[in-house]
């Protein structure tokens, strides 16, 4: 059963800020979902791990209850029996055999008695003596029942001794092997977590890689573009600046031509503005006392 750390950590964050630039958004949700994959199987192959580590608990405290179970028969095998039908059934029955005898013994002796005093110390010895034979066969039956119940129970003591330390061995194999499980699923988890880790520091530190590699190619072509429309734009002005220089050089030329021209046709206006103005003088001149005797006529004339 999935922990709250397992349902905290699972399922895995999806929702990224954009950036140019970064990773693709597709490859990084392929990984995560690869990865959740993973760690789901992980959970689920610890769980099945703690389950097995219960199950051999279980296990444990079974072999711990029935061992106790069998020292307390022990226990009770030890005490002595406190009644006669605690024996064991083949004594209880020698004994009731024996009772059973000597009384029809007694009744035999006392019939005698009655009807012989004379033979009754003669039969009496003779009963006294079978009574104590069969008290001796009956100590013997309660000797060998005794010995028989005492190899029983030494016999039960040593099979309770035998399998109490085959059960606290195999309850120290079970241990041992439960902590050797444990620390072979603790190792294998950490070495998969730590080969995760790896693979996904890996795979991040290829993707910087290949970003930076884009990145730095991106600028090259950049730079080699930006230096190519340089080189093309400066050419280009370089030719503007060359045909404006010679169209320039053309028209200052012509500029120059043009003007010479024209101070030379200013000058030459010049010249014969001057002359003009010389002869306009002489004439002037010339008409001069003309002008003062028109004037001298129209104030003789009459005012109407």
């Amino acid at each position: 059963m999935a922990s709250d750390h397992d349902n905290r950590l699972l399922p895995l964050r999806r929702e990224f800020g954009q950036a140019w630039h970064g990773f693709d958004r597709n490859q990084v949700a392929q990984y995560l979902d690869h990865l959740e994959t993973q760690l789901r199987r992980l959970m689920a192959e610890r769980d099945s791990a703690v389950a097995r580590t219960t199950a051999v608990s279980r296990e444990l405290e079974t072999a711990k209850a029935e061992i106790a179970e069998l020292r307390q028969r022990v226990e009770e095998l030890k005490k002595p029996p406190e009644r006669i039908e605690d024996l064991d059934e083949r004594m209880r029955r020698t004994v009731e055999l024996a009772n059973t005898q000597a009384g029809e013994i007694v009744a035999r002796a006392e019939a005698a008695a009655e009807q012989n005093w004379a033979r009754s110390s003669e039969v009496s010895n003779k009963l006294h003596e079978r009574y104590m034979k069969l008290l001796e066969t009956l100590d013997g039956h309660a000797e060998a029942l005794q010995r028989e119940h005492e190899e029983a129970l030494a016999s039960t003591r040593a099979e309770v001794e035998r399998m109490t330390t085959e059960a606290v061995k195999r309850r120290e194999q079970l241990d041992a092997e439960a902590e050797q499980k444990r620390r072979a699923i603790e190792t294998e988890f950490e070495s998969r977590m730590t080969t995760e880790r790896q693979a996904l520091e890996q795979e991040i530190t290829e993707q910087k890689e290949t970003s930076r590699r884009d990145a730095e190619r991106r600028v090259a072509e950049a730079t080699a573009e930006a230096k190519r429309l340089v080189e093309e734009a400066t050419e280009k002005a370089s030719k503007l600046v060359r045909e404006a220089t010679e169209e320039a050089d053309r028209r200052t030329a012509e500029a120059n031509a043009t003007v010479t021209r024209l101070t030379k046709i200013r000058e030459e206006a010049r010249a014969r503005l001057r002359e003009a103005d010389e002869v306009l003088q002489q004439g002037e001149s010339a008409l001069h006392p003309v002008q003062e005797e028109d004037t001298e006529l129209a104030k003789a004339q009459p005012r109407s």
